[in-house]
């Protein structure tokens, strides 16, 4: 089941739009999306609430092309300056690790994104800055 999300990510990725940093030698690869293109036995196996009123926040970090353990925190605010904290969940495959978020959001609602991505043996994080809009 763990290959499933693997494989969804990846597919989904190209759909919405995924986007890639570098930072000190790591791609950094983010995207979000509602959570209902997640099929439901993937949603079910990883513990993601599917609703047309939830997204999900996917991040990786590559190391030359190989997956690499991060510690990701994050905040987002929406339209009303309204603060809500990210909690990720960490998601490790054969030949990847994913950094998933799953929260609410209103109808046509304009988020800002704030993560940290610090990549395990760094002493500094990346902070990574994006606005969608749902």
């Amino acid at each position: 089941m763990r290959f499933l999300i693997g494989c969804f990510i990846l597919l989904s990725s190209s759909v919405v739009a995924a986007e890639t940093v570098q930072w000190r030698g790591y791609d950094i690869h983010y995207t979000t999306f509602n959570s209902l293109l997640i099929p439901q036995e993937v949603a079910q196996a990883h513990n993601i609430v599917r609703s047309k009123y939830r997204i999900v926040t996917n991040v990786s970090i590559l190391k030359d092309g190989n997956p690499s353990p991060a510690t990701v925190t994050g905040i987002n605010t929406n339209l009303l300056n309204q603060l809500f904290t990210m909690e990720f969940d960490e998601v490790t495959e054969k030949s990847a690790i994913y950094y998933l978020s799953n929260q609410l959001i209103d109808e046509k609602d304009s988020l800002r994104f704030t993560i940290q991505v610090m990549p395990s043996g760094e002493t500094d994080a990346y902070e990574l800055q994006f606005t969608r809009q749902y």
